[in-house]
């Protein structure tokens, strides 16, 4: 091991890198650098002894990537969490790899594969370890000794030409480089021998921004953990690039990774194949339901593996993706959907039935959730195309804009209050530091004796199903808090973002009194029927029925019930009682909430004649209720 760390400092490996990339280190962040370098080369040399002797080693992630764990050391939490940049267990890449086929089983010799983020190299290390391995087959050698030296050039030649990196990140790309020569060292040695001064030449890890790829180049196997940035906290100049850029899947409140798997789909060739560790946050987000038909309309979808949360920082539930580039539409249609969970279950679908989900990938549904969806979406109109009808006249929105805390500061340079910012005390308007001696409160628990009360509003603090809990006030003075109309804070339905015992929570408020952004009020308008009112939609939204509906359509794929956002409630099925027997069941849902509005302590008997209803309105067989009810209340057992 000491012979590779003569070697970097010998033939000036790092410094020939940092020119050749162009880098320089401020102050004394080069020795700290090298030093790391060493010490967890040292560390690997104890690793293989230990391993040697039967003792306990050290710790399996240097034995796979020597400097991955430099590269994390070089980047303090805040910056990692800024570039969206966390790196992959072992055990991951070597699943993407086998899944893709990229193995010595496989003729992958002449086959290109690239990362598009690479980072210190994680699937590059593995790839050059799984092309020497498949060249030793090749050549009939068991071990690297015995190849010829026109051999391990040509295993050399192989690795250069047939697998790539890109990173924005210069030191990943040294990194990146210095792992590949620690994998290539054994066969330069052997080279040596018989070539004394044979140099291994600058691998294709290319130090450039992602999103200013040539997508004209076009490869067979596309790899990577692709960085978690959601659209606000990509930075300003990176989302100038992607705005300006011919991309499809650009569009609303994209995420990071959404482009990178659009990047990596467009530089496949066809029929070759991309495998990605993302968050499962693509699976049912509405945000994500443009990535989701892009990749419906372009690939086989081979493969979706929930793994749940592979990172230790930060704690993020994931999926692997596996996608074969695909141009023909039959064919796509006819492909068979692997999908794969913890613990070890396995199904397959048929891709089309994606489309008939409206694009979501609901990966955790059985035949019977399967029928009751699409039950629910192909008979009973969403509240948003409802919206639409010109008979029909809802608005729904968000509270007022604050923390948790409903603490506020005032911005000196903008002359306006804002919510205190979660990260830095930084104007979101002006980008100016904000002086933490300006914060001030805005919710009281009573007006204060020495200010005008009227400017005071009644402040709807909390709530549970059916009930208004607690009210406080809140100051609608202050300049720059965006309050809202004031009309969409009386006679409405209120809902809170989190559920109660896994169950929708919501309740009716007559009274003007405002709600915190956690919270959405839901006003019904304009509607032409009588019996179609708040506290018949109260009664939809609290049922069972609209709750499984919730968790399966939006939520399957987690372990809690999912926060509820505005575009959830705008999907739900909402049925409209036409008929004379269908608006009697409507006035008994409207008679029985009433009751339980004023009298909670008959919620749960109540809500169960409410049930029954509602499911006899939106037509659920016997054995479906039964099956419903037996799921809701497992997820509280």
């Amino acid at each position: 091991m000491l012979d590779f760390i003569d070697y970097l400092k010998k033939e000036n490996i790092i410094e020939n890198l940092k020119q050749y990339y162009k880098f320089s280190f401020r102050d004394n962040s080069e020795e700290v650098f090298l030093e790391k370098i060493y010490e967890n080369l040292n560390l690997l040399k104890k690793n293989k002894a230990n391993e040697k002797n039967g003792k306990t080693v050290i710790t399996e992630n240097l034995e796979f990537d020597i400097i991955s764990s430099l590269y994390e050391y070089t980047l303090n939490h805040k910056k990692k969490k800024k570039l969206g940049e966390f790196y992959t267990p072992i055990s991951v890449v070597n699943y993407i790899l086998d899944a893709l086929g990229y193995n010595n089983l496989n003729n992958i010799e002449n086959k290109k594969i690239i990362d598009i983020s690479c980072g210190s190299g994680s699937f590059i290390i593995h790839t050059v370890r799984i092309l020497i391995k498949k060249y030793l087959e090749i050549y009939g050698k068991k071990e690297i000794s015995e190849l010829t030296t026109e051999e391990a050039k040509g295993i050399i030649s192989k690795v250069k030409n047939n697998i790539f990196g890109i990173d924005i990140n210069q030191i990943a790309c040294i990194l990146c480089q210095i792992n590949i020569h620690f994998e290539l060292f054994d066969i330069m040695e052997l080279i040596r021998k018989s070539d004394s001064y044979y140099h291994l030449p600058k691998f294709n890890i290319e130090n450039n921004n992602t999103l200013m790829m040539d997508h004209a180049e076009k490869y067979d196997f596309v790899v990577g953990n692709p960085p978690y940035l959601f659209i606000r906290d990509i930075p300003h100049d990176q989302r100038q690039i992607i705005e300006n850029r011919d991309y499809k899947t650009n569009e609303g409140q994209y995420d990071y990774y959404q482009i990178f798997l659009e990047i990596g789909l467009r530089i496949l060739k066809p029929h070759g194949i991309l495998g990605y560790i993302v968050p499962d946050s693509l699976l049912a987000l509405s945000n994500r339901s443009i990535i989701r038909k892009y990749i419906y309309n372009n690939t086989n979808i081979k493969e979706i593996y929930h793994t749940g949360p592979r990172f230790n920082d930060p704690v993020v539930s994931n999926i692997i993706l596996i996608l074969e580039k695909e141009p023909h539409i039959i064919e796509r249609k006819k492909n068979q959907i692997i999908l794969k969970t913890i613990p070890d279950q396995e199904k397959t679908i048929p891709q089309e039935i994606i489309e008939k989900w409206k694009y979501k990938f609901l990966i955790h549904l059985n035949r019977i959730d399967i029928s009751i969806i699409e039950h629910l979406t192909t008979n009973f109109i969403r509240l948003k195309d409802l919206n639409k009808k010109s008979e029909f006249k809802f608005s729904l929105s968000r509270g007022v804009e604050l923390t948790k805390t409903g603490k506020i500061i005032y911005c000196e340079n903008c002359r306006k209050y804002l919510p205190i910012p979660k990260n830095l005390l930084k104007c979101r308007e002006c980008n100016s530091p904000l002086n933490k001696g300006r914060t001030e409160n805005i919710i009281y628990d009573t007006v204060p004796e020495d200010k005008l009360k009227k400017k005071y509003k009644l402040y709807l603090y909390s709530i549970s199903r059916y009930q208004k809990t607690q009210y406080k006030y809140i100051d609608t003075s202050k300049i720059g808090i965006n309050y809202k109309k004031s009309n969409l804070y009386e006679d409405r339905i209120v809902i809170r973002q989190l559920s109660q015992n896994n169950k929708i929570c919501a309740t009716y408020e007559k009274n003007l009194s405002l709600t915190s952004q956690s919270f959405y009020n839901l006003k019904i308008k304009k509607s032409p029927i009588s019996d179609f009112n708040h506290f018949y939609l109260l009664g939809i939204l609290n049922s069972m029925l609209l709750s499984y509906f919730f968790i399966k359509s939006f939520g399957s794929y987690k372990r809690l019930f999912p926060r509820i956002l505005i575009e959830k409630i705008k999907e739900f099925p909402i049925k409209v009682p036409i008929s004379d027997k269908e608006k009697q069941k409507a006035k008994k849902i409207i008679e029985i909430v009433k009751i339980i509005l004023n009298n909670i302590d008959e919620m749960e008997n109540l809500q169960n004649k409410v049930d029954v209803l509602v499911f006899d309105l939106y037509e659920i067989s016997e054995t479906n209720r039964k099956y419903i009810l037996n799921y809701m209340n497992t997820l509280n057992n």
